[in-house]
């Protein structure tokens, strides 16, 4: 049986607004990824990872106190993470690791912000959140370089939904920015040996869809295949979902429109993938290689124009919720593989606290993916996925949109509390969630079924205290 690892060191490098289907190694037939899906073959990958949320803050919020949204309070963008949350950067601080977040935190707001993000326990923040209207470290120092002006004008210029190439020579990109600040930092804890978590957040491929070159040369338009869409699909669609569909059908189903953009997006994740090669060569090259454990994934997925509709939201379709999931352990523990069960942001915290055997943060709603042997845990670890969704129109005294989608090996349900309205898609019959089953009178057994299923679902997921007496 293969052993524990002694206090291991954790690489967890996470992408914004990666769909699970864009790596070589998930089943991508145009994606260009050798470093990530090297990952993959030299560990696990998880095969049906969800988001806990289809937005970034409570999404990443989830990363680090093992919650779901509703927990942890951060139910939607523009609501900062609690300060003074139980974290698990801070219960692996009080266990001797060097904890930092280098690239994307985005726990508190980030729009329009001069001053430096909170650090949330991290001891060392270099922060590169990717929106410019953001001063952070990375836009303070590209304006050093005389470069702000003009990537803030271009950004402005050429919006958010069609591709274009970023006029910025790659090493001023905030990927190899970040990755610069990576290196250093792996060359440091080698030298001083003292165990870390370094969280490594890579805004791309986050729209604008802005690769630099040589990336943005590496993707043909007329390579990349059309977004699922099925006419008349939008009929059964929800509100929020026909919201959106009518806003940007008319781009996303022009193929010369979108299929520009669906290139640009693969070849931003192509310099992420780049960027993950340079940091895993570090490894090696350090020796750290031999104790770490790295791990990729990314916040929420991108629509990417399937059914009509770009970027995310209040949307529960896959490419807006499915993200790819990889833990790769150094070599001589030969753990590899594929796993199938479902899995959610909510295990990160208590997987890898459970790995550094230390005390994860208080009130986890989520389960170890792997044993303290490293062996992995019975699958699937749970039945379902769970995805929660909340809105509320900025300043306004309307009342709050709340949602929960519930996902089994042959359902989708999606409950929007007190609306008439809902989703229910056949995963087998129908994977590309192209019908609406909501209103069909053949389905609303199913449709009650898997109310209660969600019921018991959120009840057996509460995060309850350890009882320590009788009083």
């Amino acid at each position: 049986m293969t052993s524990a690892m002694d206090r291991p060191n954790f690489l967890f490098i996470n992408t914004d607004q990666q769909r699970y289907d864009t790596l070589g190694c998930t089943g991508s037939a145009v994606a260009k990824t050798p470093h990530i899906d090297r990952l993959a073959k030299e560990g696990v990958i998880f095969h049906r990872c969800y988001t806990s949320h289809p937005l970034c803050m409570p999404a990443r919020a989830s990363y680090f106190t093992g919650q779901y949204p509703s927990h942890h309070g951060v139910w939607t963008n523009g609501v900062p993470l609690n300060p003074h949350a139980d974290l698990l950067q801070l219960r692996l601080k009080q266990a001797g690791y060097h904890t930092a977040l280098i690239g994307k935190i985005h726990l508190d707001n980030v729009w329009e912000r001069t001053e430096k993000h909170p650090s949330y326990g991290f001891d060392l923040v270099w922060e590169c959140e990717g929106d410019p209207y953001c001063k952070d470290d990375y836009f303070q120092w590209l304006e050093s370089q005389g470069l702000y002006q003009s990537y803030l004008e271009q950004f402005r210029k050429e919006g958010h939904k069609a591709g274009y190439t970023r006029c910025l020579d790659e090493d001023k990109h905030m990927n190899n920015w970040i990755t610069g600040h990576v290196e250093d930092y792996l060359r440091e804890r080698a030298r001083d040996r003292q165990p870390f978590f370094l969280s490594v957040g890579f805004f791309d491929p986050h729209h604008p869809f802005d690769p630099c070159e040589p990336y943005a040369s590496m993707f043909k338009a007329d390579d990349m295949p059309m977004p699922l869409y099925q006419a008349g699909e939008e009929m059964t669609m929800t509100p929020i979902a026909r919201a959106c569909f009518d806003r940007l059908s008319s781009f996303c189903r022009d193929g010369s429109k979108i299929r520009k953009t669906i290139a640009a997006y693969h070849a931003t994740i192509t310099h992420v993938d780049t960027m993950v090669g340079r940091l895993t060569a570090t490894l090696e090259q350090t020796g750290l290689e031999s104790n770490t454990v790295a791990i990729f994934t990314s916040d929420h997925g991108e629509m990417l124009g399937d059914h009509g509709i770009l970027h995310k939201g209040m949307l529960f379709f896959e490419g807006a919720l499915h993200v790819p999931l990889i833990y790769r352990f150094p070599r001589q523990f030969g753990v590899t593989g594929r796993d199938n069960g479902f899995t959610s942001h909510i295990d990160f915290a208590p997987t890898v606290a459970g790995l550094a055997g230390v005390p994860g943060p208080a009130l986890m709603q989520g389960t170890p993916l792997f044993g303290r042997d490293l062996s992995l845990w019975p699958v699937p670890a749970r039945a379902a996925a769970l995805i929660e969704a909340c809105e509320k129109p900025f300043q306004s005294d309307d009342p709050f949109l709340v949602a929960r989608c519930l996902i089994t090996p042959r359902w989708k349900y999606a409950y929007y509390h007190n609306q008439d309205y809902g989703e229910l898609y056949d995963r087998e019959n129908d994977r590309n969630e192209f019908r609406n089953l909501w209103f069909d009178p053949a389905h609303q057994g199913i449709v009650s079924e898997l109310q209660r299923e969600l019921w018991r679902f959120q009840i057996e997921s509460e995060p309850r205290p350890i009882r320590t007496n009788i009083f």
